[in-house]
């Protein structure tokens, strides 16, 4: 029994001091963004840079990205009117281990990541730092990367955005592209957020959007949804969904008011939210409470067709 339990200690013992996996070495090149390497899109150089690690970065994912930001920029300058400047990129950092992307956000930016936190834009670095995800989730790597990249452009126009709208613009034009909605995993996400905002509409659970509009923080949206943040982005979503598709002059109306100039005071004064609500009340007929109302009544058209459509798709399967 001795030599038994004296075998047992020293197994135990070997598994104490034998790493499970090589630690992640964050070299002095990561740190100060040396190591992205530019890419081809085109005819010439595309909008992204990758630095990636354990990570392979094909040529067609390569391409899916630039294909995706090129769309996005696009789309940012004719709604908000700005450009991005000529030798603006987008910095993807990307890890093939969740281990790796933890360990880099402690180290790098003092910031504990969980799996829901799918990747992340750092406004004082200038990167986007992301992982492939679970294997069974990997369509959510090329939505992860399109939305940082929209915070990314965002940044480059205006430096400062309403905190709804930096959120809920880049989670709509981030999974906007049509060929992005081939990902069946992707459109049945978006069915499932109208069906889900509905009911909570029935039940007069939707935040006051004046308050919401008002809400600066993720810790705001954590008490406005019981710790839920995810229903904070739904919520912006639905709200840029609601100026970008109801009628171009809603799309028109949402670019004027972000570059009012009592809003674009109110950034450099830290009362964006506050301008940005104040403007919509003076400028959208009826002001803020007309504005619910339509998004109500929006939210309850959309989550209608989405639960057509999903029976329809389940009809077809047992087919």
């Amino acid at each position: 029994k001795k030599a038994t339990f004296f075998r047992a200690s020293l197994f135990l013992l070997a598994m104490a001091v034998v790493p499970n996996a090589e630690a992640l070495e964050i070299t002095s090149a990561m740190r100060q963004g040396r190591d992205f390497r530019t890419s081809k899109f085109g005819n010439g150089v595309g909008y992204a840079e990758f630095a990636v690690h354990d990570y392979k970065l094909t040529p067609a994912m390569a391409y899916t990205v630039n294909y995706g930001l090129a769309g996005l920029i696009k789309a940012h300058q004719q709604v908000f009117k700005r450009k991005v400047g000529r030798g603006f990129r987008v910095r993807f950092r990307i890890f093939g281990k969740f281990e790796d992307y933890a360990e880099y956000s402690k180290v790098r930016y003092g910031k504990t990541v969980e799996k829901n936190l799918l990747g992340f834009f750092s406004g004082s670095t200038k990167e986007i730092v992301s992982w492939k995800q679970d294997p069974r989730l990997t369509w959510r790597l090329v939505p992860t990367l399109l939305h940082e990249g929209c915070h990314s452009i965002m940044d480059e126009m205006f430096g400062t955005l309403p905190f709804w709208m930096v959120e809920g613009s880049a989670d709509w034009l981030g999974e906007a592209p049509a060929w992005l909605q081939k990902a069946d995993g992707l459109r049945r996400d978006q069915h499932n957020r109208w069906i889900r905002l509905n009911d909570m509409r029935k039940k007069d659970r939707l935040p006051d959007l004046r308050v919401y509009l008002l809400s600066n923080s993720y810790k705001q949206w954590n008490k406005m949804f019981d710790d839920n943040t995810g229903m904070g982005y739904d919520i912006g979503w639905a709200i840029f969904d609601f100026f970008m598709t109801t009628h171009p002059q809603s799309t028109a109306f949402l670019g004027a008011v972000v570059n009012d100039p009592a809003v674009l005071r109110g950034r450099r004064t830290g009362k964006m939210e506050a301008a940005f609500v104040q403007a919509i009340d003076k400028q959208w007929p009826g002001g803020i409470k007309l504005l619910e109302k339509g998004w109500h009544t929006w939210i309850q058209r959309k989550s209608a067709a989405a639960e057509q459509t999903l029976r329809q798709e389940r009809a077809k399967q047992r087919r």
